[in-house]
C-alpha cells in the first residue's frame, strides 16, 4: 500500500490548552437565523451541526451581541441576558455531538456605530458613520465601564453554556474595532490617544472575563490588520496593537481588516473589490489572489508569541499546505 500521504492542514494543534484536531477554522459570520430578541432557532442550530460534520477543528460561531446597544442587524444571536444560556447551550452541544470532537468559540460583539436597527448608537467617539447614516454618541467612561461587564457576564454565560472558548470581535469597524483604530478613537482620556491607552479597554475586557471564568477557558480575539482608511489602523499600528494583546494573554489572534465605511471607497482608492461587507472580498477566481491578509499576518507573527489565525479568500488546500508549512500562521479560517 502506497504511503499516506500527511497534510499539515489535517495535524492537531492548541490554542490555549484547548486541543483542536486540525488546523482549520471556520470563520464566523453573520447568519441572521435567530428570533429578533435574539434567541437560538431550530434552523441556526440544524446550521451549527452542518458545520460541525463538515470537519473543521474550531468552530467560530456569528457573532453574539453582548448588550441591547450592541446589536448591529435583525435576527443577531444575542448573549445578553441569563434566560438565552438554554439556546446557546443547544449550540455548543449540537456540535460536540456531531464534530467528531471539533470545538466551538462562540463570537462576542458590540456594534458601535455600525448599526442597521438602532436609531441610537454610541462610540468611542462622535464619527459619522456614512454606510448607515448616522452619527454616534461619544461614550461616557461610566458606559465603558459597563460595557467591559457586559462583555465579562456574556463569556461568562458563554461557558456555562458549553462554549470551548470566546472570541471578542475587535475587527470590521464594530465597537472594540473603533477602540483600537485612531481614525474612530479620538478621545483624549485614558482609552484614546496612544497605543495603549487605544487597546485598555479589549485589556481590560480581558482581565475582567479571567476574573468571572477562570485561566482555563480560552480567549480568543479578532482584529484589523489596516483599516483601509486613512488615519486609520495600518501595518506598523497593527502590529503594535497584536504585541500588546498577546502579552496580555490572548489564547490565539485572528487577522482580518477594514470597516463598514470601506464600501464608499472606490476600486481604484483601494486597488481591490470589496464585497457588500468589506471584510470579504469578491473575485477570488484564482490561487494569487487568496489569503490576501497573509503579507499582513507575515509580519504580526514576527511580534507575538499567541497563536495566530489567518482569514481571508482562503480556499485551496495546497495554498493551505503552503501557508502552514512557511509557519507564518498556525490556523487558517474559511467561511
Amino acid at each position: 500500500m502506497p504511503e499516506r500521504i500527511k497534510f499539515l492542514a489535517f495535524e492537531a494543534s492548541e490554542i490555549g490548552g484547548m486541543i483542536v484536531k486540525n488546523r482549520l477554522v471556520r470563520s464566523a459570520t453573520y447568519e441572521h437565523m435567530a428570533s429578533e430578541g435574539g434567541s437560538v432557532t431550530d434552523e441556526l442550530i440544524k446550521l451549527y451541526r452542518t458545520l460541525a460534520e463538515g470537519g473543521v477543528g474550531l468552530i467560530i460561531t456569528g457573532a453574539a451581541y453582548v448588550q441591547l446597544s450592541g446589536k448591529s442587524v435583525p435576527c443577531l444571536t444575542g448573549i445578553y441576558r441569563d434566560d438565552l444560556i438554554p439556546g446557546l447551550r443547544k449550540i455548543a452541544e449540537t456540535v460536540h455531538e456531531h464534530g467528531d470532537g471539533c470545538k466551538v468559540a462562540i463570537q462576542l460583539l458590540h456594534c458601535g456605530r455600525q448599526s442597521f436597527v438602532l436609531e441610537n448608537t454610541i462610540a468611542p467617539s462622535a464619527v459619522f458613520e456614512p454606510v448607515v447614516k448616522k452619527m454616534p454618541r461619544e461614550m461616557t467612561i461610566e458606559e465603558i465601564e459597563e460595557t467591559i461587564e457586559a462583555f465579562a457576564k456574556a463569556a461568562r454565560r458563554a461557558k456555562e453554556a458549553g462554549f470551548d472558548a470566546v472570541q471578542l470581535h475587535a475587527a470590521h469597524g464594530y465597537l472594540l474595532s473603533e477602540f483600537l483604530s485612531p481614525y474612530t478613537n479620538r478621545r483624549t482620556d485614558e482609552y484614546g490617544g496612544s497605543t495603549g491607552n487605544r487597546t485598555k479597554i479589549v485589556e481590560d475586557i480581558y482581565k475582567r472575563i479571567v476574573e468571572n471564568v477562570g485561566t482555563d477557558f480560552p480567549i480568543l480575539i479578532k482584529i484589523n490588520v489596516d483599516d483601509f482608511l486613512e488615519g486609520g489602523i495600518n501595518l506598523n499600528e497593527s502590529k503594535k496593537i497584536a504585541e500588546r494583546l498577546s502579552k496580555t494573554g490572548f489564547a490565539a489572534i485572528e487577522t482580518s481588516g477594514c470597516m463598514w465605511e470601506v464600501t464608499t471607497r472606490s476600486k481604484e482608492e483601494l486597488g481591490w473589490v470589496p464585497a457588500m461587507l468589506p471584510e470579504s472580498r469578491i473575485n477570488i477566481r484564482s490561487k494569487d489572489k487568496e489569503a490576501y491578509y497573509l503579507p499582513y499576518a507575515r509580519e504580526i507573527r514576527k511580534v507575538i508569541a499567541a497563536p495566530l489565525i489567518l482569514v481571508g479568500g482562503i480556499r485551496s488546500l495546497d495554498v493551505i499546505e503552503n501557508i502552514l508549512g512557511e509557519g507564518s500562521v498556525d490556523f487558517v479560517a474559511l467561511c
